[in-house]
Parts: C-alpha cells; structure tokens; sequence
C-alpha cells in the first residue's frame, strides 16, 4: 500500500513537471474545480472517454491539436442536474494562460458555476487573482456582478444584476481560436419572449465576443 501511494504521489509530480498540453492540465486542474475527480479517475476517463462513479456518469472529449477539452457530468437516475467543465490555454511569453469554466443545471434551466484563469510557468501552476479580463477577479460572485455590469445600462439596481447573472448568463471557452464567448443563452423551458420582455430594457447587448490581443496579453 505504502508504494502504491508513493508511486501515484511520484506519478503526480511528473505531471506538473511535464505539463506541455491539455491532458496535463486536467490532470493538475486542482480537484474542487472538477467535481473533486481524484487523479486516478481523470486518468481513467483520458484512456476510456468515461466513468461511472456510484450516481454519477462522466464523460470527457479532448482536442489536443486547439488545446480544448470538455467534461460533462450527469446521474444516472432520478436527478435531471449536470455540469460541464470546459479547459483551454494559451501561451504567453514564459508561461501558459489556462482557463476553467463550468456550468451547471437542470430542466429547469442552466448558469454559470465557476471560472477561473491559472498561470503555468516554471513548473508552477499558480491562480490568477486579477488581469487578462477587464471584470476579472479570482473571486467568483464579484467576477461575474463585474461582467454582467459590462452588459448593463447604467443605473441598473443591484437585484437586478443578481438576476441577470442566473439567466442563463454563461461563459464559452474557445474550441478553436483564441477568443471568449459570453452571452445570455436562450432557456428553452421559458417562453421564447420570456428574457426580451423581462430583461431587454437593462442591457445593452446580449452576447459579446472578448478577442484575445497577443500584443497586449489580454482580452478586449
């Protein structure tokens, strides 16, 4: 038992020396932002695709040749909730700037769980507190009361921007390309004038596209 465990803890460690692409960021993606997948079971789902863990049923695509991967996360029975984990990166001068972003929801419709932006350089992965995104901050609620703000008019009160926020208001992750999507994405359990009629008059827009400048090492 004592060399398995030294075995795995030494496995672990050449991941984060090595860690070049996408599969080793999903290996050292911190666990409580993964649904506390230990390593063995994410080493699982990159060689079989899927796991089933007790309710849980999990499901892993990766694009190593644009840096994407995407998890998604299910039960097998009675609930109706799922979650999907998105990962990407990009590389900067002397380090990789890596991204998590995940959703979670249900029939009765879906937001935004979580992102964060990560920093690898020099065998470190480290979480980023602030930068790369105007609204950014490693602090999730306030991250997103800062974006929903960039889509709002002025003067929008406080409970409606704690509203906007759990309207299907999530954040893409680029399968391809270097930029973000962020948008209020259509529920279709609602009415389909639902969101135009109860939202339309306290935002400017409903989907902006945040382009990555190389020069600046930012999105715009």
């Amino acid at each position: 038992m004592k060399k398995t465990s030294i075995f795995i803890i030494l496995f672990i460690s050449i991941q984060y020396i090595s860690a070049q692409n996408i599969t080793d960021f999903f290996y050292i993606m911190p666990a409580e932002y993964l649904d506390d997948l230990s390593y063995i079971e994410r080493k699982h789902l990159v060689l079989n695709g899927s796991l089933t863990n007790d309710d849980m049923h999990y499901s892993l695509n990766i694009d190593k040749k644009n840096g994407y991967l995407r998890l998604e996360q299910s039960y097998t029975e009675g609930q109706s909730g799922y979650q999907i984990f998105e990962i990407t990166y990009w590389n900067i001068k002397n380090k990789k700037l890596i991204a998590i972003s995940s959703i979670g929801g249900s029939n009765g419709g879906f937001s935004q769980n979580n992102f964060k932006f990560f920093e690898y350089r020099n065998k470190i992965l480290t979480e980023v507190k602030t930068g790369y995104l105007k609204s950014y901050t490693n602090n999730f609620d306030v991250f997103m009361n800062n974006l929903v703000g960039e889509f709002c008019i002025k003067s929008v009160s406080q409970h409606t921007k704690e509203e906007l926020v759990t309207s299907q208001f999530t954040i893409e992750l680029p399968k391809t390309g270097k930029n973000i999507n962020i948008s209020f994405k259509d529920n279709y359990m609602s009415a389909p004038d639902y969101f135009e009629k109860t939202y339309s008059k306290f935002i400017k827009f409903k989907e902006k596209i945040y382009v990555w400048n190389i020069t600046e090492e930012q999105f715009e």
